[in-house]
C-alpha cells in the first residue's frame, strides 16, 4: 500500500513539470519581409538650394539607412529609421553657372539629385542715358536683371551722386541728383551698373557767353559762284545756330557749334527784282542773337510793245526786251546780266528767238493762220512783263 502511493505520487510530479516547461515557452516569430516604397525617384533644386524630403514606405521592424555622397547635399534628419519615415535633405546655393548632380541612397535606392547653376548674369538699363540744363536736378533709370542677379552701381563723376538703389538684386532702380553746373561748357558723366552705363548729359552755365558776329551785311549780285562767310567769336563751349529765313540761302557750313567758328552760306541766282532776307544766328542768352543781312541785287526789265495785232493769215511778229540790274554795278561793265525767257500761253504763237537771253535783246515770234472767224488773243510773257497779241479772223 506504501509502495502504490509513491509510485502515484512520483507520477504527479513528473507530469506538473512537464506542463510547467510547456506553459514557459513562447511560439517561434516569423522573419518580416521587408520591401521600400519611396515618395520621389528625383529631386530637383533651383540654383539657390533649399530642403526637400522623401518619405520611405515600408512594414513595421524594417530598417533602413539615407547617405548623400555630395558634400553640397546633407541629410539633415532621418539619415536611419525602422518602418516608415521621412528623410530631409539641405542642399546649399551652388555658386556656379553650371548645374551640378548628385545621389541621394535612401533604402538602397538610388534618387539622383539635380542642383540648377546661377542664372547668367545680363544687365540692362532703362533708358540709356538723361540730358540736363545747367541746374542741380535729379533722375533715375531702370535696371533690368534677373531674380539671382546681383548688380552695384558706380557714379564715374563726382557731379553725379547716387540717392538710392547703389545695389540690388534682379529688377531695381537707381536714383541719382545732378549738381549745379557753373562752368561754361557743357559735361557728361556716366553711372555704371553691371556693365552698363547710364550716360549724364548736363549743359554748361551759358549765361555768361559773349558772342560778336562780323561781317552782318551782304549783298551779293543776280548769280554768284561763292560763298558768303561770318565769323562768329565766343568762348569754348558756348553754342550757337545759323539758320536761314528764306528758302533761296542755303547754310552750306556751321549750322550749328560751340566756342568759336564760321558760319558760311550760298545764295540761289535772282533774275527778279531785289530780295533780302536774313541768315538767323542764334544763342542762349537774353540777347537771342544776330542776323546776317543778304540782300541779293536783282533785275528790272521793260517791252517795246504791251500789244501787238496780227492779220489773220500766218505770220511773224516782234517786239524788244529791255534789262536793267540794280543795282547798277551788279549789270557789268555793258549792263547785260540779267537774263529772261519769253513764254507763250497759247498753242498758236511760238517763240522763234532762243532762249533763255541776257541783256537787251528782241523777241521774235510766229503765228498760226486763224481759220476762224473771230479775232483770238494770247501773250507773251517776259519775267514780269506781259505782251498782248491779237490776231484777227476772216
Amino acid at each position: 500500500m506504501r509502495a502504490h502511493s509513491l509510485r502515484s505520487a512520483a507520477l504527479v510530479l513528473v507530469l506538473g513539470a512537464a506542463l510547467s516547461g510547456c506553459d514557459s515557452k513562447s511560439p517561434t516569430q516569423p522573419t518580416p519581409s521587408c520591401t521600400f516604397t519611396l515618395s520621389a525617384s528625383s529631386l530637383s533644386f533651383a540654383s539657390s538650394g533649399g530642403t526637400n524630403s522623401v518619405t520611405v514606405t515600408t512594414a513595421a521592424g524594417c530598417a533602413w539607412t539615407a547617405a548623400s555622397d555630395r558634400g553640397w547635399m546633407s541629410i539633415t534628419s532621418g539619415s536611419t529609421g525602422t518602418g516608415s519615415g521621412v528623410v530631409t535633405v539641405s542642399v546649399t546655393p551652388n555658386p556656379t553657372t553650371g548645374p551640378r548632380t548628385g545621389t541621394l541612397t535612401v533604402a538602397g535606392q538610388a534618387i539622383p539629385v539635380r542642383e540648377d547653376g546661377l542664372t547668367e548674369c545680363t544687365v540692362d538699363i532703362s533708358p540709356a542715358s538723361a540730358s540736363f540744363d545747367e541746374g542741380s536736378d535729379t533722375g533715375s533709370f531702370a535696371v533690368i536683371a534677373p531674380g539671382d542677379c546681383a548688380w552695384v552701381g558706380t557714379s564715374g563723376a563726382a557731379w553725379v551722386r547716387l540717392i538710392s538703389g547703389a545695389e540690388g538684386t534682379g529688377n531695381g532702380t537707381v536714383t541719382f541728383a545732378v549738381e549745379r553746373n557753373r562752368d561754361i561748357a557743357a559735361r557728361t558723366g556716366g553711372i555704371a551698373v553691371g556693365g552698363r552705363t547710364f550716360e549724364v548729359v548736363q549743359s554748361g552755365d551759358v549765361s555768361g557767353c559773349e558772342y560778336s558776329v562780323t561781317p552782318i551785311e551782304f549783298t551779293p549780285c543776280m548769280s554768284v559762284s561763292f560763298e558768303m562767310t561770318a565769323t562768329l567769336t565766343t568762348q569754348a563751349g558756348c553754342p550757337w545756330t545759323a539758320a536761314p529765313d528764306a528758302s533761296w540761302i542755303s547754310v552750306t557750313r556751321g549750322r550749328s557749334g560751340t566756342g568759336s567758328g564760321t558760319i558760311a552760306f550760298r545764295v540761289a541766282d535772282n533774275w527778279d527784282p531785289p530780295r533780302h532776307r536774313v541768315v538767323m544766328i542764334r544763342w542762349p542768352t537774353p540777347t537771342a542773337g544776330q542776323n546776317l543781312q543778304v540782300r541779293q541785287a536783282g533785275c528790272f526789265y521793260a517791252v517795246t510793245a504791251d500789244n501787238i495785232s496780227m492779220g489773220a493769215a500766218a505770220g511773224t511778229g516782234q517786239f524788244g526786251v529791255v534789262q536793267q540790274s540794280e543795282p547798277i554795278e551788279c549789270g557789268g561793265p555793258t549792263q547785260n546780266a540779267c537774263m529772261w525767257i519769253a513764254q507763250a500761253d497759247v498753242s498758236w504763237i511760238t517763240i522763234t528767238t532762243s532762249m533763255p537771253q541776257v541783256g537787251d535783246n528782241p523777241v521774235t515770234f510766229t503765228v498760226t493762220a486763224n481759220a476762224g472767224p473771230s479775232a483770238r488773243t494770247g501773250t507773251i510773257r517776259v519775267r514780269d512783263k506781259v505782251v498782248r497779241v491779237t490776231q484777227a479772223g476772216l
